[in-house]
């Protein structure tokens, strides 16, 4: 009669429906759109300026070409490649807020570094700050690019009704803000008539 009973409970589990796996949501269940293919935003056309100051005219005589890149990825900013007349050739990647990162004590004093004829502050909301990510200095360029290897850039730019200056203030050194101030390669101007 055991026997009997256990048949019966074995045939009537085996007749039963197999438990389900539970399903992974999908994205729009779980309130994401479909991913699609990642499109950089599209950037704006190149820029041309002439060396104005007298360290720009010293290290980097001639024009200077200012390429917008669009972002390599949706985790990057975009870019922008600094093409000097002497053939040195800044490859950056943009970082959103670098001026301001980090100790206040340990950031540049803009304000210092850079000048608005208008009289209006300079402060790190203002800068521009760029990470170097490939250089080229070509073999015989006049003191030899900006620094030993230029690591940042930071640009300070000014609009007026009949210009455009652009100064830039390069820095050298693994990490930003710098560790002191011998980070700072010197500030270099530039202009572009409207």
């Amino acid at each position: 009669m055991r026997v009997a009973v256990a048949a019966v409970l074995l045939v009537l589990g085996a007749c039963q429906p197999a438990a389900e796996t539970p399903k992974e949501p999908t994205p729009e269940e779980m309130g994401q759109d479909e991913p699609g293919p990642f499109v950089p935003a599209p950037v704006g056309p190149p820029k041309t300026y002439e060396a104005f100051s007298k360290t720009a005219m010293s290290f980097t005589p001639g024009v200077l070409t200012v390429t917008p890149t669009p972002q390599a990825s949706i985790n990057l900013p975009e870019g922008a490649v600094f093409a000097f007349g002497n053939g040195i050739i800044l490859k950056t990647t943009l970082m959103p807020g670098g001026a301001e990162q980090g100790d206040p004590a340990k950031q540049p004093k803009w304000a210092e570094l850079f000048n608005d004829p208008s009289g209006a502050p300079v402060d790190g909301g203002r800068v521009m700050m760029y990470s170097v990510d490939v250089e080229t200095v070509p073999p015989g360029t006049p003191n030899g690019g900006f620094c030993a290897k230029t690591s940042f850039l930071a640009t300070f730019t000014v609009n007026s009704a009949t210009a455009e200056d652009m100064t830039i203030a390069a820095f050298q050194g693994d990490e930003w803000p710098p560790k002191d101030e011998t980070a700072l390669c010197g500030t270099f101007t530039y202009g572009n008539m409207k």
